[in-house]
């Protein structure tokens, strides 16, 4: 990200001319930090449904991003907060909780290590209590931390928190109990995750060309710029990240929901690919966001119900009856 400087003010408006005139709807604003420009923000939000990813030291203002959407990245605990984004001096995340409050606009987006403490569960009920919903990216080692930074036993501890917490509050946390069986697993219908198949690539990147022939589902309109906004990266993570280590949610969300066809063959599967996409397009605000509160619990309560079993078997017509999934219903 520090390869490149920041975008002139002409770059940043030939950029929006660039993507309206592309016929871009939608964009996601992340790193450095976007509420130190405020008024950028809110000039993309006139154009496309925006995203914006904060750590929520400094609030977004309401008036022009109304409509859009605040995902506040937060580590897994506040010890960890304080070291890694207060430097040891302050509390992070008490400032963010006191900006945010209530704010429907908002969903606390917290890094899982391997094997998440007590504190994590601590940490998202003070979210939850804060008014606002939960979701959950994952760590990779990508600076060779090792420790509890590693995942050399993989990402069960993560898998099994992240279960637990959407079964204790299924109506705040927006996120997907088929999706976090992914990423955790790294396996989406015996297909493995890398960079073959991750649908996040930037379409006018040059060195994609290969990865764009390789006949893999892919967004044929993604890309990923870096804070110059002239030329699009590889993906969203950049050109030197190791993608088998990747363990991006938004990335692994493209790869179930450009996979349809492999999650038609029963209702149980199919319902893993509905629940992924449903609360992805509700945390980006592409659902009325009233509906998308009041559905959000019975959408995990079903899909916690059957995609423990999608990644190996698949249960029968009658067991999916069982937890209130019906044909019609789906």
């Amino acid at each position: 990200m520090d390869k490149v400087g920041v975008a002139s003010a002409a770059h940043f408006a030939e950029f929006i001319a660039r993507e309206v005139g592309r016929g871009t709807n939608f964009v996601t604003v992340l790193g450095g930090e976007p509420s130190l420009v405020p008024d950028r923000v809110i000039e993309l939000a006139r154009h496309f449904q925006l995203v914006v990813v904060t750590n929520g030291l400094k609030p977004l203002p309401w008036n022009g991003l109304e409509d859009a959407r605040i995902a506040v990245s937060v580590w897994g605990d506040r010890e960890t907060d304080r070291e890694l984004r207060g430097y040891g001096r302050f509390d992070p995340v008490d400032r963010s909780l006191a900006h945010y409050r209530d704010d429907p606009r908002v969903i606390w987006y917290m890094t899982l290590v391997p094997s998440p403490s007590d504190r994590t569960e601590e940490m998202v009920h003070a979210c939850v209590e804060n008014g606002n919903l939960v979701g959950f990216n994952y760590y990779g080692d990508v600076s060779g931390m090792g420790g509890s930074y590693a995942a050399p036993d993989g990402f069960e501890g993560a898998r099994d928190f992240v279960s637990r917490m959407i079964e204790r509050y299924p109506g705040r946390i927006a996120f997907a109990e088929y999706l976090n069986r992914v990423v955790t697993s790294g396996e989406l219908a015996g297909e493995a995750w890398g960079y073959d198949v991750c649908g996040s690539i930037s379409v006018d990147w040059a060195g994609n060309a290969a990865r764009k022939a390789n006949g893999k589902s892919y967004n044929p309109h993604f890309n990923a710029y870096g804070p110059d906004l002239l030329a699009p990266r590889r993906c969203c993570v950049g050109e030197e990240r190791d993608c088998a280590s990747c363990r991006d949610v938004w990335a692994h969300t493209s790869w179930v929901a450009l996979g349809l066809e492999r999650h038609l063959d029963d209702a149980a599967s199919f319902y893993g690919w509905v629940s992924t996409v449903y609360v992805f397009n509700g945390i980006c605000g592409l659902i009325d966001q009233a509906e998308f509160r009041s559905t959000l619990a019975e959408i995990n309560r079903r899909d916690s119900a059957i995609s423990g079993t999608i990644l190996d078997t698949f249960p029968t017509h009658d067991a999916i009856e069982q937890v209130g999934v019906s044909s019609s219903a789906l």
